[in-house]
């Protein structure tokens, strides 16, 4: 069995994958959550749901009640029936391109990248030595989100600021979601019945958080989000790209510190700040075509706009010769209105949608674009956990 893991500051998201035949099946998945508060865990198994309300002073105290109710739950006869654990990593930095076992120096790794990622890196970190602890048998493995994008090119990634922020500092393009652009590219190029190596692809992973990505004969090329995840696309509550000077002014007429501000981009940003209503398209879009909110059909014409702009970008990145635009993830995979917009903002590439089948529902992968149009429009359903699951099986 394998367990694939994603951890924050006071919560783990976790999944069991047992292999038969060499293909993961699912068996189980939940949310150990309010660590360190009062512990609350949900674990789903089919249609079944099983609440638990224990106790979680840490981490590892976490850790073992997850394996306690397998046990209950006769989903494991014991610990060492988990042979690997995949963590999504959110920062690698430059070092780590690639999945790696987390041996002591990479770990090491994790720790001194918090200073890149301090919302993420820490609590990744407390739930791999948790998990260490509590299955001491099992292979660890972690599945960075920035590692796919360590494939750009230096002039795609570097930022033009003084050159000792990048050698000193480390100030660059790092990008995120790499987890789910390698997952889309690797089922795209199936789909498209090509080689890895020969695919071509504009991904848009638009979720709360949102990015894209360009992918130039199956690598990362060039991505939306930055040094942090703050960059690029508008998004649920983050502003995207804004003229870097915005900072300074605001923070004279606000009286704010830069941390302050940072936070209001994060937090208080991109639909939220536009529409306010709300940071979840569905609200968004809602408001804006059924109750004509113009604050709401604002949003709605800015967050398309800007995902248009850079699918334009991003195809003059691969010369035109673009096998497929992909939309994924909340957003991506089921946001009608969005696809249609986006793909309507387009005009200098003939790209037309079959609305009928932008309208279909599906299971896990779907063609939407009309037989006229010059370049073929997906709409598929990431998975990343699958993702780290077969890449965690590749150590065992």
């Amino acid at each position: 069995m394998i367990l694939v893991v994603n951890a924050g500051s006071s919560s783990i998201k976790f999944k069991l994958y047992k292999i038969e035949n060499k293909t993961p099946v699912a068996l189980v998945e939940g949310l150990a959550e309010r660590i360190a508060v009062d512990g609350a865990l949900t674990i789903k198994r089919g249609e079944d749901k099983y609440e638990y309300k224990d106790q979680y002073d840490n981490h590892l105290m976490a850790v073992n009640s997850i394996l306690k109710h397998f046990k209950e739950l006769e989903v494991i006869k014991n610990e060492n029936d988990i042979k690997g654990i995949g963590f999504r990593v959110v920062h690698g930095g430059d070092k780590i391109v690639k999945t790696v076992e987390l041996t002591e120096e990479n770990k090491k790794a994790v720790e001194d990248n918090i200073k890149l990622a301090p919302l993420h890196n820490p609590g990744a970190l407390t739930a791999i030595n948790a998990f260490q602890k509590g299955l001491p048998n099992a292979k660890l493995v972690g599945c960075f989100d920035t590692s796919f994008h360590q494939t750009m090119p230096k002039k795609n990634y570097l930022y033009s600021v003084p050159l000792k922020w990048y050698e000193n500092h480390k100030v660059r393009k790092y990008g995120f979601h790499g987890i789910s652009f390698d997952y889309i590219t690797h089922k795209s190029s199936e789909v498209l019945n090509k080689k890895l190596e020969d695919t071509n692809l504009i991904i848009c992973h638009l979720g709360n958080g949102a990015s894209m990505c360009c992918v130039k004969n199956g690598k990362s090329y060039d991505t939306t989000m930055g040094l942090t995840p703050l960059a690029g696309l508008m998004m649920g509550t983050r502003s995207g790209d804004i003229d870097s000077s915005i900072l300074q002014y605001m923070a004279k007429e606000l009286n704010l510190d830069i941390y302050e501000l940072t936070d209001i981009l994060n937090k208080q940003s991109g639909l939220l700040g536009i529409s306010e209503i709300s940071s979840d398209m569905r609200d968004v879009s809602n408001a804006a075509l059924n109750d004509k909110n113009p604050k709401a059909i604002s949003a709605l014409e800015l967050y398309t706009q800007r995902i248009a702009e850079y699918i334009i970008k991003f195809a003059n990145h691969l010369e035109g010769k673009v096998d497929a635009i992909v939309f994924t993830a909340g957003i991506g995979e089921n946001s009608i209105i969005t696809r249609e917009l986006v793909i309507d903002k387009i005009k200098i590439l003939n790209i037309k949608l079959d609305s009928s089948l932008n309208e279909q529902n599906y299971e896990d992968y779907l063609e939407i674009s009309s037989q006229n149009s010059d370049i073929k429009v997906y709409k598929i359903r990431t998975d990343e956990e699958l993702m780290i699951c077969k890449e965690t099986i590749n150590f065992i």
